[in-house]
């Protein structure tokens, strides 16, 4: 499931590039912007808006495909690499003393007892050569735990809102989209996905007329688009063709673009 401190985080990212590419800072005019870099509604960008940056609206979550597009239009490929870039740095350690007060004799800061040159540079010595020992056995466990994700990558997939993505079968039963990891299927892979319509969109062949899209009508009553037949990747009910009725009740007659509308 995505977290809700990493989607308030790229909501306020997206509005922010909004502002510095729209002359207008409203939440219309930047809702615009970001629609039409993207396969969302305005309403929608805006209802976000609302909840993150207004924080108004708050019973209105936004879905995971809305947040996918928001890491696409940031320069993302996906939430998945947004959170994998931005997960928190450990804190670094302290730099070592850069030189000895005294290079003939110094006292120990614990006992204050003399020490000898000798004695200090063998203690640095043992702290330094432990530090490298830790550091080596880190590397090492880093270079194995790679060595089986690479091993593993190829063989399941996981749908992530618009389109299936490798992942290792070993990450368990459901991926970080909240959606079952299943066997790799390059078919299903290469041709599955969700698109964003509109009237000028090809749904049907020009050669006999079979149609290109598939659609599965939604809770909320909205109808999604798919480019191959199959089950919804999500909750497995089987897609249908799409007809000329569902394009002529469902699809807008103008384009989904700013300057296809007129705000008074």
């Amino acid at each position: 499931m995505m977290e809700e401190f990493y989607v308030k985080k790229i909501t306020e990212e997206v509005f922010k590039k909004a502002k510095d590419k729209s002359a207008s800072h409203k939440k219309y005019a930047l809702a615009k912007e970001v629609e039409a870099a993207t396969g969302l509604s305005y309403r929608t960008i805006e209802r976000t808006y609302d909840r993150y940056i207004r924080r108004k609206d708050e019973d209105y979550n936004p879905s995971s495909n809305t947040i996918e597009e928001f890491c696409v239009y940031l320069g993302y490929q996906d939430y998945a690499e947004y959170v994998e870039k931005h997960k928190a740095k450990e804190p670094d350690n302290g730099p070592l003393p850069s030189s000895l007060k005294d290079q003939n004799e110094t006292q120990d800061s614990s006992t204050g007892a003399a020490t000898k040159p000798g004695q200090k540079i063998w203690r640095y010595a043992a702290i330094f050569g432990t530090f490298t020992l830790t550091l080596l056995l880190v590397l090492y466990l880093i270079i194995q735990n790679k060595t089986s994700e690479v091993a593993d990558s190829e063989n399941c997939m996981t749908w992530t809102g618009r389109f299936y993505k490798k992942t290792p079968c070993s990450k368990g039963s459901y991926s970080t989209y909240g959606n079952t990891i299943e066997p790799y299927d390059e078919k299903r892979f290469e041709n599955f996905k969700r698109v964003e319509v509109d009237i000028t969109t090809p749904f049907f062949s020009e050669q006999n007329q079979k149609p290109l899209l598939w659609y599965y009508k939604n809770e909320q009553g909205e109808i999604e688009y798919y480019t191959a037949p199959g089950l919804h990747p999500v909750n497995g009910k089987t897609l249908k063709a799409v007809t000329e009725y569902i394009v002529e009740k469902y699809v807008p007659i103008h384009q989904n673009k700013p300057s296809s509308f007129v705000r008074e």
